[in-house]
């Protein structure tokens, strides 16, 4: 009956165990998926307010064309103005030249008739004299002299309209001198007016011109900004489906879920092993199983080839009984990172210039060293593939 028991308990204590495990498991792959999801919808978030920020930069541009297309209008009124006020300058110019000549013309004929009446006055004095020299033919000469007289003052009168006439154009030149002048200074505000409204629309369509020349480099800036977005959640979507294809390879290569996997936002992806995958305890040789699992990890790895490899040693806290090998864990958890990137290196042709070894020891756990169950998660081989800057910062 004792016997019986006893092979009861050893049948089930193992079941129970491969049941904790598989439902471990299956709690990771639920949470990774959850995870996944999650970082979808960050990224169709921020794709979203992208499209709605170029959509209100468009709006707001073409208002700044519409501004522009009225600032033109004022512009182009405003020459005209200019042109139709010069037109009006150019006909007083004319009209001020005619009344020029009109007055040159009066003095001329004026100086005409002082010369006439001048002739007048000499011709009317010699016959004097001849009258009292000769006092002959005094009647003639009398009725001659009255003639003159009468001429003379036919002459004064016509002299007194030339001069009147004069005064006339005289007043009317200067009326329309002043009247030019009054004009001319009008018409000089306007054309200032009008040359400092261009001035003003000139610098407020410069203005709108380099508003709106910014508003085109920032929709330029805000579209490489989304196609590099876009790239970039392509990116991570095409390696979380290689993830998901290494970790589906591994566990149906393992048959158990010893193998964890992991996938930052910022595009760093962690592969942890359990040391009892690749090494037996206290060696840092690896085993036929464990380069199977390290020849499937090599492939993925070889996908991204401008992506860092760092292999990193861990162990527990457990002394090395071996010391004649290993003098610490410092030395088998470094022997192990080493082991696993020759193996990279020598069977999978993973460039050598991408790999990097680290030895952690037992001072980096993931658990508690207190129990067994910790102590064989903190013994692992964590392979980390970094993210693309961190790789062209390295090149550089």
């Amino acid at each position: 009956m004792k016997h019986s028991h006893g092979n009861l308990t050893a049948t089930i204590i193992p079941i129970l165990i491969l049941a904790s495990v598989a439902a471990a498991g299956w709690y990771y792959y639920y949470s990774e998926v959850n995870k996944n999801k999650s970082l979808t919808m960050d990224s169709r978030s921020e794709q979203e307010e992208l499209n709605n920020k170029l959509e209100n930069l468009q709006i707001t541009i073409n208002e700044l064309l519409e501004d522009e297309t009225a600032l033109q209008f004022r512009l182009e009124s405003g020459k005209k103005s200019q042109q139709e006020l010069q037109t009006t300058i150019n006909k007083l110019l004319e009209d001020e030249t005619a009344l020029q000549s009109r007055l040159e013309s009066g003095k001329k004929s004026q100086r005409e008739l002082q010369t006439t009446i001048d002739k007048q006055l000499k011709d009317e004095t010699v016959l004097q004299a001849k009258l009292t020299s000769e006092k002959k033919s005094q009647q003639e000469l009398q009725t001659t002299i009255d003639k003159l007289q009468e001429e003379e003052v036919a002459l004064q009168a016509r002299l007194l309209m030339e001069e009147k006439s004069q005064q006339e154009l005289t007043t009317l030149l200067e009326k329309t001198m002043a009247e030019k002048m009054a004009m001319e200074n009008n018409l000089q505000q306007e054309v200032n007016r009008v040359t400092s409204t261009t001035a003003e629309l000139e610098a407020e369509l410069e203005k709108r011109r380099a508003a709106q020349k910014s508003l085109y480099d920032e929709i330029s800036a805000v579209s490489g900004e989304k196609s590099q977005l876009l790239t970039q959640l392509e990116q991570e979507q095409e390696s979380k489906r290689q993830i998901e294809n290494l970790k589906s390879r591994l566990e149906q290569e393992l048959n158990e879920s010893r193998v964890e996997i992991s996938q930052l936002k910022n595009q760093m992806t962690v592969i942890k092993l359990t040391s009892e995958v690749l090494f037996s305890s206290g060696s840092a040789e690896i085993k036929p199983a464990g380069e199977k699992v390290l020849s499937i990890i090599a492939e993925t790895l070889n996908t991204y080839p401008h992506r860092a490899i760092s292999v990193e040693g861990h162990t527990d806290n457990v002394p090395v009984l071996n010391k004649a090998r290993y003098e610490s864990n410092w030395e088998l958890s470094a022997a192990r990172g080493l082991a696993a990137v020759n193996y990279f290196q020598q069977n999978n042709q993973v460039d050598p210039k991408r790999l990097k070894v680290v030895g952690y020891g037992q001072y980096h756990p993931v658990a508690s060293n207190e129990t067994a169950e910790g102590r064989k998660l903190n013994r692992r081989i964590e392979i980390r593939m970094l993210p693309p800057e961190i790789a062209e910062a390295s090149q550089n």
